[in-house]
């Protein structure tokens, strides 16, 4: 089950409309203990599309779980803290082969709990596009 990202039509207007929220679905709110994260939309300091083989690549680097759920290398959820890099990363992935089909996005943050959201999500392109177009990113 993927996150539904909610982006405003616009980045003007009231400081509530310039936050994006990311909902967490399903069973994974328990999970992660999670349901909304807000990010304010001046937080966000770029957006990409995960490496294919970002799983791997992070589980490599050491990371140990604060809250959530990771199953092998299928399946990740929660909070997760990476020693090497010195982050706090939200994870939620339910395919490993999301980022090899180009469906998973990391967020990096700043100012904020976390420092990266690596998040699978169905549209890939169009959510990129919505959160270039209010960020200002390219």
């Amino acid at each position: 089950m993927v996150v539904q990202i909610e982006i405003p039509a616009g980045s003007s207007g009231p400081a509530e409309d310039n936050k994006i929220t990311i909902k967490v679905k399903g069973f994974d709110k328990i999970l992660t203990l999670e349901s909304k994260i807000k990010i304010p939309i001046e937080h966000i300091e770029s957006i990409r599309y995960a490496e294919k083989t970002i799983i791997e690549d992070r589980r490599r680097l050491g990371m140990s779980r604060a809250v959530g759920f990771l199953f092998g290398k299928r399946f990740i959820v929660g909070t997760f803290v990476e020693w090497e890099r010195d982050k706090v990363v939200f994870w939620n992935i339910h395919d490993k082969k999301a980022a090899v089909y180009g469906n998973v996005i990391v967020i990096v943050l700043k100012n904020e709990r976390y420092n990266e959201l690596v998040l699978e999500v169905d549209d890939s392109e169009r959510v990129m596009a919505e959160l270039k177009r209010v960020t200002g990113h390219t």
